[in-house]
């Protein structure tokens, strides 16, 4: 079952990524596509508050990220050594996603708020699985 939900999981981030990237591809080349990222964004941002959600979807990926570290550090014994790659891989997906966040803007990237979601959800759902593989090792020890 374990493995299971870790081919599932592996298998949405890699989804949610190569989303992102088609999007931002065809931002890129296809002026039709351009156009539409254009008025989306516009219709958005006048309803939502863009700026503010931006910001507070780092500050909580960034308070899970540490919650998964501590928790893994206190547990490190009884965890065997396939966690140790998934809590990795977390922190680095982590930090991509703050730096995309933090560096760019819809200046720069013109489909930054269609890529961001796609990115920010990719982050949780490996963040669920490092804190299910923290979680399991702690259960059997």
């Amino acid at each position: 079952m374990k493995k299971v939900f870790y081919i599932i999981s592996d298998l949405l981030i890699a989804a949610l990524l190569a989303g992102a990237y088609i999007v931002q591809y065809f931002a890129k080349r296809k002026l039709g596509m351009n156009r539409w990222i254009v008025f989306k964004i516009s219709k958005v941002k006048e309803a939502l508050p863009i700026e503010i959600l931006r910001y507070a979807a780092v500050a909580a990926v960034a308070a899970l990220v540490i919650l998964l570290i501590i928790m893994y550090g206190k547990h490190r014994g009884e965890c065997k050594k396939i966690v140790l790659p998934i809590v990795i891989v977390s922190v680095a997906l982590a930090v991509f996603y703050f730096a995309f966040t933090l560096w760019f803007s819809q200046e720069k990237i013109r489909s930054y708020y269609l890529v961001l979601p796609l990115i920010g959800l990719a982050n949780v759902v490996q963040l669920i699985k490092a804190f299910a593989a923290v979680k399991m090792c702690r259960v059997k020890s």
